[in-house]
């Protein structure tokens, strides 16, 4: 789909298990909020039908590799139909706890070509307007999991996790802003928040 035309503005936070995708769109949405703007926060998987058997299939046992990377298709363009493009055209702000580009990074590791995923999904899912990795070891990731009490799910394994991570590090998108998620979480907010200003800014001055 590439660059979507709509009015609203696309923000994704990426990265392994662990780099705080989710603390930092709490964060960011409260000071976006702050700053009067209209936030919609999701995250995939969904709690849809495909996003549920994703999120059990990562408790019980893995889809094969080929029937995961259908169900993220099928969840995700649930997700563009029903949630992402209509709030875009409403003009507010998705802000989005993962994406296609973990689907391309998480399948991409267990065997499926990367490239190919990058473009099944940008066929239909809109590219962001700001696209934040958070960027971090999986063995610190793993301990961050195990410190706040949760157990490692089929998805988070060291060996595979450093694999995501890699294919992560190769994205290669201008919209694609990287942060060392091993700052305190006040910092990275705070750089979050200041690139989305500053892209947001230049999307003012320059016509779709």
């Amino acid at each position: 789909m590439a660059k979507h035309p709509f009015p609203g503005f696309l923000l994704v936070i990426e990265g392994i298990d662990g780099s705080g995708k989710t603390t930092q769109a709490q964060l960011v949405q409260k000071r976006l909020q702050g700053g009067k703007l209209s936030v919609a926060r999701t995250k995939e998987p969904t709690t849809g039908y495909w996003g549920q058997i994703l999120r059990d299939s990562a408790l019980t046992g893995r889809l094969s590799l080929e029937e995961e990377a259908e169900a993220f298709i099928k969840d995700r363009r649930e997700h563009v139909e029903n949630v992402i493009n209509p709030a875009l055209k409403s003009g507010k702000v998705v802000l989005m706890d993962r994406y296609y580009f973990s689907t391309v990074a998480y399948q991409g590791a267990r065997g499926l070509d990367a490239g190919t995923l990058l473009r099944r999904n940008e066929e239909f899912a809109p590219e962001p307007d700001l696209l934040v990795l958070l960027d971090l070891d999986p063995k610190l990731g793993l301990k961050r999991i195990k410190d706040r009490g949760d157990k490692a799910n089929y998805f988070e394994k060291a060996c595979a996790l450093r694999k995501v991570r890699d294919i992560f590090l190769s994205l290669d998108k201008p919209y694609l802003y990287r942060l060392d998620a091993t700052q305190p979480p006040e910092a990275l907010r705070e750089s979050i928040v200041r690139q989305f200003w500053a892209v947001f800014d230049r999307r003012l001055t320059r016509p779709r």
